[in-house]
């Protein structure tokens, strides 16, 4: 074995252990998201498992053809787990169900086809056999990718906010090409799709520790299972349900009603609004009152409303209240503030 050999074991095979160690360490983690964490920890454990096959592949004289293809079955494996990572890591609150296990389907046919095949059968059947079915476990792990990307999509506002997603999905975009040209005439070497997870492997790494992932944002929240991506969502669900009914106008709302509503915890929508606006639940629900306050004692048909109706009529459940809150977000009282739109 060449020194150039050995570096390349080094550099393809360090990838695969730091995986597994990384693996390893997500599905314990208590903190964060764990239903997510443990996502990408199946999806690291296979991606090491398949760059693994492919290490020892490439350099052994002879590899049972069993252990080679069920190996590449594994491809079956991988889309359906960044799928249903994706779906976890934009929403705390998806549930996998008995019907989800359809997606992984698949992958046990071709674990079947992996144990059925043997030396004497590989080389019987034609080579539009095999053809086919590498297309398939390729084209079957790059659909999972896209659907799993167009998902992100529709919930993150700017993937500069969310570094970790992205990178996954590009790291594990750039791994399925050089796959994919190995099957064409060797124009790249075999191993370089296991030094290429390497770098995706260290790269998720780099991410995780850099953003602070494996922290908690504050001790107040600091067992709170939410990521960016999850606050852009339940922030957004938040006014929608307010704004759409006029919600806010109820003087009983309360932190627990809203949370109950958007079926999450009191602790995750305090954390999102605070994270947002830089204030507390009352604070929130005050500057949509203010703001319908406002437009009524700008209105001139609403002048024969007294201060003290239109308080009440936005939701606030005092005067004095309205009076302290409005101040503090305009810089003036309600009424110096009719003033100034009265003729």
């Amino acid at each position: 074995m060449t020194y150039a050999q050995i570096l390349l074991i080094l550099a393809s095979g360090l990838g695969v252990i730091h995986g597994w160690t990384l693996s390893i360490f997500l599905w314990f983690y208590q903190k964060g998201n764990r239903k997510a964490n443990r996502w990408l920890s199946a999806l690291l454990l296979v991606l090491s498992l398949r760059v693994g096959k492919s290490v020892f592949l490439e350099f052994t004289d002879h590899l049972d053809v069993k252990i080679v293809f069920t190996g590449l079955s594994l491809m079956l494996c991988l889309g359906p787990i960044f799928y249903f990572f994706t779906r976890q890591y934009i929403a705390t609150d998806f549930k996998f169900t008995s019907k989800d296990w359809l997606h992984f389907v698949p992958a046990a046919i071709g674990w079947g086809i992996g144990l059925w095949l043997t030396d004497a059968l590989l080389n019987s059947l034609p080579s539009i056999f095999f053809l086919l079915l590498f297309l398939f476990y390729y084209g079957h792990f790059l659909g999972y990718l896209l659907v799993s990307r167009l998902r992100f999509r529709e919930v993150a506002n700017s993937t500069s906010k969310h570094p970790l997603w992205p990178w996954l999905f590009y790291g594990l975009l750039v791994v399925w090409f050089a796959y994919v040209l190995n099957l064409f005439d060797d124009i790249i070497p075999y191993v370089f799709g296991p030094i290429l997870y390497t770098l995706v492997a260290y790269g998720i790494s780099f991410i995780v520790i850099r953003n602070a992932y494996l922290s908690a944002p504050s001790e107040k929240y600091k067992t709170t299972p939410v990521s960016e991506v999850q606050i852009d969502l339940i922030f957004e669900k938040a006014k929608t349900w307010l704004i759409e009914e006029e919600k806010f106008k109820n003087g009983d709302l309360s932190l627990k009603v809203l949370s109950e509503a958007l079926k999450v915890t009191p602790q995750i929508l305090s954390l999102v609004i605070n994270k947002q606006t830089k204030g507390n639940f009352n604070h929130f629900i005050n500057s949509f009152r203010i703001n319908a306050a406002k437009k009524l004692l700008a209105d001139e048909n609403s002048n024969h409303h007294t201060i003290a109706a239109i308080a009440y009529d936005v939701g606030f459940n005092s005067i004095s209240s309205f009076n302290t809150a409005f101040k503090k977000q305009e810089g003036s009282t309600p009424t110096h503030y009719r003033k100034l739109f009265s003729k």
